[in-house]
């Protein structure tokens, strides 16, 4: 019986299942992984996509809530004391799904709720990295191709940055994109991918890397020369330094070029970004801090010389086993509040429709409860936001609550197969980016197993406004 599978079970199934993947034939389409990148076209425009992770496993199944009497108690049922109270909710109004749902928010939510009713911001259910289609029967007799590593934090971390889940690959489709864009770039001119997060995958490409800044701004040495004598001093020896050659020690020389090449950047940076003021206040939590800054960078993207950019944030702390209520409800509240600010910020400062902003995490949680949380699960539900979108909608497949036999995408102990792949989000957002609708299978060449789900070449979500 399903209800008896255990999650020691479905691991070593999902593993068996991940080697065969490996082993498959692979079709005729260009490769990003040890080859070289895709031939990117991509039309120039000011455009920016902002990534927040979600980093370690939202329950997404208690953010986005069926609120329709039936679908309520299925819900309730089956998520037993981690259920919420249906009237804590914030309802969605004027929108059902195909099936008759409609649908509510956590109550920590009230900014995220209200753009939705504005229309500025969509769902999109069931998500998850994929391969192909993946049926229950094809996942329990161990013959569909699953992501590698399923259930593991690092690797579907690592899929949601690369949509390859088929094989473990060290750059991003972000990457990709300043490999094509910033092709010739020059040493003091600043990397159109910006991390607020570090070093990450997303953002790598063949030949392109990201720049590291904080909710404070970019790192560097500044000194003020007026301040004082030491002050003054510290300048001149770095200046001295800077300015000293080690042609006849290698390591050296790339260590001093690296640096060099970081403080010019820094310095740029710093005084492009400085002058922007924002016309709000933004809250004091990190994201929100670390938003304000994307705002800023977006709004000196002139004088940074980077029409089109990209921006990495990771939000860590998701992966609930435990206390579930109450830290998603704090964490909820933080998200909320500083996905609201900076939509409204980007609003005031004109830039709201050169922006588009997506959460993404591991994956979902299953929707049984361990006593006091969850465990890792496999489909789950984002957010993208912007003026360019299609708000107030619930795109995708919202699936069945139920549990075991009755419910075909329970694997067991509420783990549920996505019914989207990553990819096909992912698309749509490199278009609109810029990216040349044929050079899409390029990017995300597992695209065309979903051909049979439409009549065109992949699956299309009704998310964007033409």
């Amino acid at each position: 019986m399903l209800k008896n599978l255990t999650r020691r079970q479905f691991v070593q199934g999902s593993m068996a299942a991940g080697l065969a993947a490996t082993a498959a034939p692979t079709f005729a389409l260009p490769a990003v992984g040890n080859q070289n990148p895709p031939p990117l076209n991509i039309d120039q425009g000011k455009r920016a996509l902002v990534c927040i992770m979600l980093d370690g496993g939202n329950d997404s199944y208690n953010m986005l809530v069926p609120h329709s009497p039936s679908h309520y108690r299925e819900y309730a049922q089956s998520r037993g004391n981690l259920a919420l109270a249906k009237d804590s909710l914030l309802p969605l109004n004027n929108f059902r799904d195909r099936d008759g749902r409609e649908f509510a928010l956590h109550p920590s939510m009230p900014e995220v709720a209200e753009l939705f009713e504005q229309e500025k911001l969509s769902f999109v259910a069931n998500i998850a990295p994929l391969i192909e289609p993946t049926s229950k029967q094809a996942f329990l007799d161990r013959s569909a191709r699953v992501p590698l590593g399923l259930l593991s934090h690092a690797d579907q971390f690592k899929h949601w940055q690369t949509s390859r889940p088929d094989i473990r690959v060290q750059q991003g489709w972000f990457g990709y994109f300043a490999d094509a864009i910033q092709a010739q770039k020059k040493a003091d001119q600043i990397p159109m991918n910006i991390s607020l997060a570090g070093s990450n995958i997303m953002q790598n490409g063949r030949h392109s890397t990201h720049y590291s800044i904080t909710g404070t701004g970019s790192v560097g040495l500044v000194v003020n020369e007026e301040e004082s004598d030491l002050n003054r001093e510290i300048l001149r020896s770095f200046e001295t330094i800077l300015n000293t050659s080690y042609s006849g020690d290698p390591f050296k020389q790339t260590y001093l070029s690296i640096t060099r090449e970081a403080q010019l950047q820094h310095r740029k940076f710093s005084e492009a970004v400085e002058k922007i003021s924002l016309p709000i206040e933004f809250s004091r939590s990190d994201l929100s801090q670390q938003l304000s800054k994307v705002a800023q960078c977006i709004a000196a993207s002139e004088e940074l010389g980077l029409p089109q950019q990209t921006y990495f944030l990771r939000y860590i702390g998701w992966d609930h086993h435990d206390e579930l209520l109450a830290n998603q409800a704090r964490m909820l509240s933080v998200l909320s509040k500083a996905m609201g600010e900076f939509q409204q910020a980007l609003e005031l400062m004109g830039l709201s429709e050169q922006v588009l902003s997506f959460t993404g995490s591991d994956f979902g949680r299953t929707l049984t409860s361990n006593g006091n949380g969850s465990d890792h699960g496999w489909g789950g539900h984002c957010m993208v936001m912007g003026d360019a979108v299609k708000g107030g909608k619930v795109l995708g497949q919202y699936p069945a609550l139920s549990l075991g036999d009755d419910n075909p995408l329970d694997v067991g102990g509420g783990v549920l197969i996505p019914t989207l792949p990553t990819d096909v989000l992912f698309a749509q957002l490199s278009m609109w980016f810029g990216v040349k609708e044929q050079d899409i299978p390029m990017l995300f060449p597992n695209l065309h197993n979903f051909s049979g789900l439409s009549n065109e070449p992949w699956p299309r979500l009704d998310l964007l406004k033409s």
